[in-house]
């Protein structure tokens, strides 16, 4: 984890060691990473609530339901993405630089970088803003 990250509440980390957050990041309150095949998280990533990313899953055609049947690779987000609130990220997704993941989207693909995806499962449906500048310096709200 590099510097002024801001980690909320109730967040749920699996296998911890695998993932990676890269400077200025906020994972909002009541997330869920899951780091069983790796997480890459960029600088200035912002998560809102409720955001699972799932690295692994149970293979339906297995008769004995195994996770370990299918390919899996890390989860990667690109720095400055935006990702809403109540949002599902599978695993082996590259989520592009300054992406935004629209609130309730179920992420199953790759998205490209500037663009703005939602539904289920997700589509693109915009483009972002290409000359993004900011950057979170740790600060944050304090919720009760």
């Amino acid at each position: 984890m590099e510097e002024n990250v801001v980690i909320y509440y109730n967040v749920e980390i699996r296998e911890p060691w695998k993932i990676s957050i890269g400077k200025g990041t906020i994972i909002g309150d009541r997330n869920i990473l899951d780091g069983r095949n790796g997480i890459k998280i960029g600088d200035y990533v912002t998560f809102a609530s409720n955001v699972s990313i799932w690295t692994e899953q149970h293979d339906h055609r297995d008769p004995w339901f195994r996770c370990d049947t299918q390919k899996k690779l890390p989860v990667e987000i690109g720095n400055r993405a935006w990702i809403g609130p109540n949002t599902v990220i599978l695993h082996s997704v590259n989520i592009g630089e300054g992406a935004v993941v629209a609130a309730g989207a179920v992420v199953t693909k790759d998205v490209e970088a500037f663009s703005i995806v939602a539904g289920i499962p997700a589509k693109k449906i915009g483009e972002r803003n290409k000359n993004l500048k900011y950057k979170m310096d740790g600060s944050y709200l304090s919720f009760i």
